[in-house]
């Protein structure tokens, strides 16, 4: 009898000493625990990041980022933290809503770190399966990359751009604003993406409602515009084979590379350029590996995560002290995810009833 009373008590001081040595993973709220380390010095910080994640081991990303600029991120990050071994999964960013939420709602929580674009991370905001971080970075990166609170930042957006022909469209007659898609030269000779809703976002913040609604109307009915359901690196290229005069709703990097690769189109900078919702990082509420997921944060807010992405994939970084390829000299304007995220369907049944499909 004693000695199960002694075996009792011994159990009952092991569980002890690993609540309270041990750090409190997914048992806690995982915002409150980021805040709580966020309020430390910024050396007494990364020392209990790192102390804290090397017990972790590692961490899951779920991304809707294509896997060979992920492995990009994640071999920089590798040579920083080697003893974190980072698994993920790209998924595309329907795909991560749906597998990460799907898990959530089953008491699974295998993802710590998920990346997805800005109208489907809303949902997961709003629904608080995603805690609030704001990392150190987050007063390095550009406008409209990060909330006001810097709580829900991006790691890399898409500027819109008009991409035309070089050989079917004389220099004189690139257009320079929108409104002048609507000259009868262009009828028939446009192709589109039948779901632009940012871009439809973007005019209206710009124009307000009835203007864009107009502009968007008339590209449908009297220029006979093509809306098109293939990626845009698809569309871009049937621009280049002379299949149509432009693109009008191109994306910057798209026209940068074919045009290093001799396809014959250029592009044109519209001022203000507008930028598609930036694509977001984010830490589960329920992580069992938050202080290796807020290094990973960190370092793809970081200036050597911007510059990888800048110069090995094209893309507009969310760091102001890095240069995109292209840097637009043009205003931006960033369309909000926190504004037009919550007016996503109406804003896609909006677009969907003006473009009559």
């Amino acid at each position: 009898m004693k000695d199960k009373w002694l075996q009792w008590m011994w159990c009952c001081l092991l569980l002890l000493f690993l609540f309270f040595a041990l750090p409190r993973t997914g048992l806690s709220d995982v915002g409150e625990l980021l805040t709580q380390v966020n309020r430390k010095p910024a050396e007494e910080r990364q020392k209990l990041l790192l102390e804290n994640a090397k017990k972790e081991g590692g961490l899951t990303l779920y991304t809707a980022t294509n896997i060979r600029d992920t492995q990009d991120v994640v071999a920089g990050f590798n040579k920083h933290y080697p003893f974190l071994k980072l698994n993920f999964s790209s998924l595309g960013g329907p795909g991560v809503l749906n597998k990460f939420t799907t898990e959530y709602r089953a008491g699974v929580h295998n993802a710590d770190v998920v990346v997805l674009t800005g109208n489907n991370a809303l949902e997961l905001i709003d629904k608080k399966v995603v805690a609030s971080y704001r990392s150190p970075m987050v007063p390095f990166l550009r406008k409209g990359f990060v909330d006001e609170e810097g709580y829900w930042p991006g790691v890399y957006a898409i500027g819109y751009t008009i991409i035309y022909n070089t050989k079917r469209v004389n220099p004189r007659e690139v257009p320079k604003q929108y409104e002048e898609l609507l000259n009868p030269r262009w009828k028939g000779n446009m192709i589109m993406d039948a779901e632009a809703h940012d871009l439809l976002a973007g005019l209206i913040d710009l124009w307000g409602e009835k203007k864009a609604t107009h502009f968007l109307q008339q590209l449908a009915d009297a220029q006979a515009v093509r809306f098109a359901r293939q990626s845009h690196t698809f569309m871009t290229q049937l621009v280049a084979a002379g299949e149509y005069d432009l693109i009008v709703d191109g994306y910057v990097h798209n026209a940068v590379k074919m045009k290093s690769e001799g396809a014959p189109i250029d592009f044109v900078s519209l001022n203000p350029t507008i930028v598609r919702t930036p694509s977001v990082i984010a830490i589960a509420s329920r992580s069992s590996h938050p202080y290796a997921a807020a290094l990973f944060v960190d370092y793809h807010l970081s200036k050597e995560a911007s510059e990888i992405m800048v110069k090995n994939q094209g893309r507009w970084a969310p760091r102001k002290d890095v240069k995109w390829t292209v840097e637009p000299e043009t205003d931006l304007h960033v369309v909000s995810m926190l504004l037009w995220g919550r007016k996503n369907r109406e804003l896609v049944e909006f677009f969907n009833k003006l473009a009559r499909r």
